[in-house]
């Protein structure tokens, strides 16, 4: 006979006080996330194709004009829900001991960069883009500048940024899941 296993999920998210738009380290940050959120990310890696902990897991990063978050988060059967958390917060560890490796950073770099110009190809894009970022004082040709920026990025300001945002006594865990029957 096959086991029927519920397909109900549970939903993890580790958030961290972020920065503000305007804020030098925002930019550490959002390579941060970059590199924790796709399929060859050491957070996929491990925690779903290694461990087989999660469906999905990634990282956010959202700055405002007042101090915004940065988050972990994954979807998991709900048994799953502290192993997923522990492996996030060893994760976490990881990253602000050794920061990324040089081709994780210059992976996220290239996505990050590539995906930009990307959108900048698109009018209407380009227009909103500038109008926001006037908007929120940064100057409306800041994406337009942005990009060696984020090239000037350097390994030291990534380990720098997740030692002092990523911290342990900082995070809020959230856990959603199902209501028991």
């Amino acid at each position: 006979m096959k086991e029927v296993r519920d397909k109900r999920q549970a939903v993890v998210v580790l958030g961290f006080p972020g920065v503000t738009m305007s804020h030098p380290d925002r930019l550490a940050l959002d390579l941060i996330q970059e590199a924790c959120s796709d399929l060859g990310s050491r957070l996929f890696l491990r925690i779903r194709d290694e461990l087989g902990l999660a469906y999905y897991v990634g990282a956010q990063h959202f700055a405002g004009l007042i101090p915004g978050y940065f988050c972990f988060y994954a979807g998991t059967e709900p048994d799953k829900v502290v192993r997923v958390k522990d492996e996030f917060f060893q994760q976490i560890a990881a990253l602000a001991r050794d920061g990324l490796s040089e081709d994780e950073l210059a992976r996220a770099k290239a996505k990050w960069i590539g995906q930009r110009k990307i959108a900048r190809q698109e009018l209407g894009h380009q227009a909103m883009t500038a109008a926001l970022d006037e908007l929120y004082g940064l100057g409306f040709d800041y994406s337009e500048r942005s990009d060696p920026r984020y090239e000037a990025v350097t390994r030291d300001e990534i380990r720098r940024c997740a030692q002092s945002y990523l911290r342990e006594a900082a995070a809020v865990v959230a856990v959603l899941q199902p209501a028991s029957d």
